[in-house]
């Protein structure tokens, strides 16, 4: 035989992941709350939801930028689902304030598309399920029985994308939002540390 034709030798399959496929990651920590004075607020009758500009980084060539958009109940007071639309890895939350703890998602663009009109889609049409994966039955039936206001989504939607370009004030919002994390994991250890992966 040819040795030009020949079939390779075998050999071990390659790795090719550059991160881990996150899928359903149960964190035993609560998420760092949002620094409010950064959010948009809209009132969409039994939930509320905010969109967060967050900047993270230390120097303008290592800058992440992007929306939070938080989902919470109507008076503001607990938050159940969380899109975080920045950094290297794509994700989303479910959190369990009945535990203090949260599930982290990841997102696929390459199948779904960009994220945010992924997110509100998402809002629009699966919140009460959504509400029912973060053990919020009451609040579920509250928005399968009453509704809401779904047309807050086109702001929510103009917001989030506004909160990925660069702001003059990007600088100080990156420092203010890395000392509040580092406050945070100062304060609750366990923060951001998994089994497996990273994000």
């Amino acid at each position: 035989m040819d040795a030009r034709t020949a079939a390779p030798p075998p050999t071990a399959p390659l790795g090719n992941r550059t991160v881990e496929t996150i899928r359903g990651q149960y964190h035993k920590f609560m998420l760092i709350p949002m620094i409010d004075h950064h959010a948009t607020w809209f009132e969409a009758g039994p939930v509320s939801i905010a969109v967060e500009a967050r900047a993270l980084g230390d120097s303008p060539e290592r800058m992440v930028r992007g929306p939070s958009i938080h989902v919470f109940n109507a008076a503001r007071s607990e938050e159940y689902i969380r899109f975080d639309v920045f950094g290297k890895v794509l994700h989303y939350h479910y959190i369990l304030n009945d535990v203090h703890h949260n599930i982290l998602w990841g997102y696929d663009p390459d199948v779904n598309g960009p994220m945010i009109p992924w997110a509100c889609a998402a809002l629009r049409d699966r919140l009460p399920v959504m509400l029912r994966r973060a053990g919020e039955q009451a609040l579920a039936c509250e928005v399968e029985e009453q509704g809401w206001d779904t047309s807050v989504l086109e702001g929510v939607a103009q917001a989030a994308t506004a909160a990925l370009a660069p702001r003059e004030d990007d600088m100080v919002r990156a420092k203010e939002g890395m000392d509040w994390m580092y406050e945070w994991k100062r304060i609750h250890p366990q923060f951001n540390t998994v089994e497996e992966g990273e994000y």
